[in-house]
C-alpha cells in the first residue's frame, strides 16, 4: 500500500463568483417590474403633452389638432 510523503496542502477557497442570494433578485426584479409596470401605465393614461404656443416644431402634434371634447359646439363629457 503507498503512503502519500506529504500531507495535502490546503487551497485557499475564493468566493463563488455565479452565486446569487435568489431573495435578493427576486425582490429586486419584481420591485424593477413594477416601476416599470406603473411608469408605462402612466405613460399610456398621461395625455398628450401640451405644447406651448410659441413652439411650431413639427415634431408637437397636439398643438396641430384638438380633441374632439374641446372642439366648439359641445361635444364634451
Amino acid at each position: 500500500m503507498a503512503t502519500p510523503t506529504q500531507a495535502p496542502t490546503k487551497v485557499p477557497q475564493e468566493p463563488d463568483p455565479f452565486y446569487y442570494d435568489y431573495d435578493t433578485v427576486q425582490t429586486v426584479g419584481m420591485t424593477l417590474a413594477t416601476i416599470l409596470f406603473l411608469l408605462g401605465i402612466l405613460i399610456i393614461l398621461s395625455k398628450k403633452v401640451k405644447c406651448r404656443k410659441a413652439d411650431s416644431s413639427p415634431t408637437c402634434k397636439s398643438c396641430k389638432s384638438e380633441l374632439p371634447s374641446s372642439a366648439p359646439g359641445g361635444g364634451g363629457v
